[in-house]
């Protein structure tokens, strides 16, 4: 569906086989965001996301699953979007973009951490807006995002 050939990477839909992969690179990336509470409910969520036609990995075949994306294609709403910290600044998070948008009716749009600084930065660099900021009382505020 896509490939980085410089990279060695490419992204295809998701399968049941990726599940364990995509909760583990889920796991290791919200060891970067302390103000995430780490709970049972975010891992269910998750779960119930990752179904195809709504889920893509990226994958390296030394590597393996090396990113996923979900979508809920009806609203365009990413729901979810992590790279491994490994793979980090090689295009992942663009090409599963680029996939989402190319299955997209209308712009996508996602919420991002205020806190998460680096993910906030990436949007913004490939032309993301803020549209909306949450005002949940919770740990981890909000911004809606919404994509060129």
């Amino acid at each position: 569906m896509y490939k980085h050939a410089g990279a060695g990477w490419s992204i295809r839909p998701f399968t049941a086989e990726d599940a364990g992969a995509c909760l583990a690179i889920f796991r290791d990336c919200l060891t970067d965001m302390p103000w995430r509470a780490r709970n049972r409910g975010q891992y269910l969520i998750l779960r119930r996301a990752l179904a195809p036609p709504n889920a893509w990995v990226a994958v390296e075949p030394e590597a393996g699953v090396i990113g996923f994306l979900t979508i809920q294609s009806v609203q365009d709403y990413i729901d979810h979007l992590f790279v491994d910290p490994d793979w980090r600044f090689c295009g992942v998070a663009r090409g599963l973009l680029e996939v989402a948008r190319q299955s997209a009716t209308g712009a996508l749009s996602l919420d991002v951490d205020e806190e998460n600084l680096g993910a906030r930065r990436a949007y913004e660099a490939l032309g993301w807006q803020v549209v909306a900021n949450s005002t949940a009382a919770s740990k981890a505020r909000q911004m809606r995002l919404v994509s060129p």
